[in-house]
């Protein structure tokens, strides 16, 4: 029998970011040669606090719905790169972060979580080198853009940064560290260290990001990088070569994390631990760094794409970003219509799905755990196909082990989010023929969830014209609305409660029945007008209590009826004791000659139809008789 391949997760952080560009670029590599099915989730960061005002970072927190998913997935494996999806939390929160992804073991990669296995950089060898570097060639007053110190691989490097120069006998002084931003806005970070330490001979930056950050900061006040003050950065990414001048740092190959980290994850599949915990690091010295010491030359830097490259590849694009929106009204058939160029821009294979119903989230909600799903679609090559609607719906798990996926060869699926501004639409699973497919994925994901947009737009427009056509023949008959209370009179209720029960896939609803005890004593006691003012307090009551998700009809007089989806949120006796709630604080807070009081029955039901829902509404009506005899009893005793 044919040996089932495992199916490991990689979680990452904003897939333009190069550590995380790069990590999944080794691990794709070192998943194919081991024989391993691989998805990964590119989310962007969790735990910032966004500036909702940039056009750039508003709707970021979308991604991280990835990270629930993957959570739900029941892959065999998590390689979760939390050191830098959550860079801005201490170690306590990541852990947290961690334990949210529910009980599949878990490799911590770029921070050391306690519970988890983890792999990371050596960053202390890396920096000790640094420091031993420029001490040997001169510089004493050795400042550090230290990035988060609860950052864990942060805290690691300042550590070293401050045992090395207590190695060499340097004092450590508070004035030449300063913590900043890990990313483009450390440069706001920059501007006051400088000005404040104009002694500093060298500078160490936590990331080669700070460190290019700060070259902008020293030319503006006209000291030499290099010259006057030597910079070094970590990490080594492709343009340090390119920097003027060439930005000596640290590497620390993400590729080879990424590959490392599948082989743990295979390794602890097998019962075969592997104890690696450390990828190293070494200090690669450039201009930025002069010394009489003349490093070896290294391989140059990438060729970019030639100019007939790029214009093949923009031509691509633009085909792509056409044809996604190519396809006709049917949004059945849409659905496979808009992956046609899949193949064309990096995706051999493709798969489809949708939520049941788009999902309204905010940054401040939390993702429901209990999706359905819809597989809509999926494509081979330029072959495309619809999947028939029976086998249509899923669960989680059963997406990410797709039965039309071809068994007999190693998979990497990369999963895009589709959603625009606060709703989210569903997912694309897309298999790259390249790594480089990465770079074309943020393309793919916006042109997808524009797509799957439209097809929504289109099938809620077929839905409205239908629903506007239903609605106009019964306004020609007769208003829908109670003019005393602003509820639906009786014919309102009905035509709103049919469309509630087929907007319901489950058929579980709560229907209730009201009316005010003794209205007709209030009637001959204190008039007609006082009378009204009970009825809309019914109204008000139900309202109050049952919420917008309800629909509410007066049936005449001072009696109502009302019909809501069921939830673990408001059951029965919730509702009940709500009505008392609010028929107390009105009476101990009234200026009224009486006591006012609405006897209800309440009745959880399963109603797929108009006929359902009359024996729903005459069960309540039985539970609303029975109460008012209990009350009188009461009042007897």
């Amino acid at each position: 029998m044919k040996k089932e391949r495992y199916n490991i997760g990689l979680l990452i952080a904003n897939i333009t970011d190069m550590f995380s560009n790069g990590l999944a670029k080794g691990a794709i590599r070192r998943a194919k040669e081991l024989d391993t099915d691989l998805t990964i989730f590119s989310g962007k960061y969790v735990g910032l606090d966004f500036k909702y005002e940039q056009y750039d970072t508003k709707y970021e927190y979308q991604y991280n719905v990835l990270f629930n998913l993957a959570a739900a997935a029941k892959l065999d494996y998590l390689i979760v790169a939390v050191g830098t999806i959550a860079y801005t939390f201490d170690a306590a929160h990541r852990k947290a972060f961690l334990e949210s992804l529910g009980d599949t073991p878990i490799l911590s990669v770029a921070s050391e979580i306690e519970g988890y296995d983890f792999l990371e950089y050596d960053n202390r060898s890396g920096i000790a080198a640094a420091v031993d570097h420029l001490v040997k060639h001169g510089r004493k007053n050795i400042g550090f853009m230290a990035g988060n110190l609860n950052n864990s691989e942060c805290a690691e490097r300042f550590d070293a940064y401050k045992k090395s120069l207590e190695r060499h006998g340097i004092e450590f002084r508070d004035k030449y560290v300063t913590e900043c931003n890990l990313a483009h806005e450390s440069i706001y970070d920059a501007r006051p260290f400088i000005e404040k330490n104009p002694d500093l001979d060298a500078v160490l930056c936590v990331n080669d990001i700070v460190a290019s950050k700060l070259y902008e900061v020293l030319s503006e006040n006209g000291i030499r990088p290099g010259e006057d003050i030597a910079v070094v950065g970590f990490d080594d990414l492709p343009f340090c070569k390119r920097l003027e001048p060439a930005l000596s740092s640290v590497r620390a190959d993400a590729e080879t994390l990424g590959a490392v980290s599948v082989e743990k994850a295979v390794s602890v599949l097998e019962g075969k631990p592997d104890e690696r915990h450390y990828v190293e690091t070494r200090f690669i010295p450039r201009a930025s760094c002069p010394s009489d010491d003349a490093p070896a030359e290294e391989s140059a830097a990438p060729k970019s794409y030639t100019v007939e490259k790029y214009e093949e590849r923009t031509h691509l694009e633009n085909i792509f970003i056409r044809d996604t929106l190519m396809f006709d009204s049917d949004p059945e058939k849409g659905y496979s219509q808009i992956m046609k160029q899949l193949s064309c821009i990096g995706a051999d294979t493709a798969f489809l799905y949708v939520y049941d119903e788009p999902i309204k989230h905010t940054s401040r909600s939390r993702f429901p755990k209990k999706l359905s799903w819809l597989f809509k679609a999926y494509s081979y090559g330029e072959a495309l196909y619809s999947v028939p609607q029976n086998e249509q719906r899923m669960s989680t798990p059963a997406v990410f082990r797709n039965k039309y996926l071809d068994s007999d060869r190693q998979h990497t699926l990369i999963a895009a989010d589709l959603y625009t501004v606060e709703t989210q639409y569903g997912l694309a699973l897309l298999e790259p023929r390249t790594e480089y497919f990465l770079d074309e994925l943020e393309l793919v994901t916006y042109q997808l969830s524009s797509a799957v947009r439209t097809l929504d737009i289109l099938k809620k427009q077929s839905d409205l014209l239908s629903e506007l056509y239903i609605k106009n023949l019964a306004l020609e008959e007769m208003s829908m609305i109670d003019e005393l209370t602003g509820a639906y009179n009786r014919r309102g209720f009905y035509i709103e409660a049919e469309k509630l029960i087929k907007a319901c896939p489950d058929s579980s609803f709560i229907v209730c029945y009201a009316d005010m005890d003794n209205l007709k004593t209030v009637n001959d006691t204190f008039g007609h007008e006082e009378g009204d003012f009970c009825i809309k307090l019914v109204a008000k009551c139900l309202y109050k209590i049952l919420g917008d998700k309800a629909v509410i009809g007066r049936m005449g007089g001072d009696e109502f009826a009302a019909i809501m989806p069921s939830g673990a949120d408001l059951r029965p006796w919730d509702i009940l004791a709500e009505r008392d709630r609010f028929i107390n604080e009105f009476n101990a807070g009234r200026n009224k000659p009486y006591k006012f009081s609405i006897s209800l029955g309440v009745h959880d039901a399963y109603i797929r139809n108009g006929y359902d829902l009359q024996s729903a509404i005459s069960v309540a009506d039985n539970l609303l008789y029975i109460e008012k005899k209990e009350k009188k009893k009461r009042e007897a005793m």
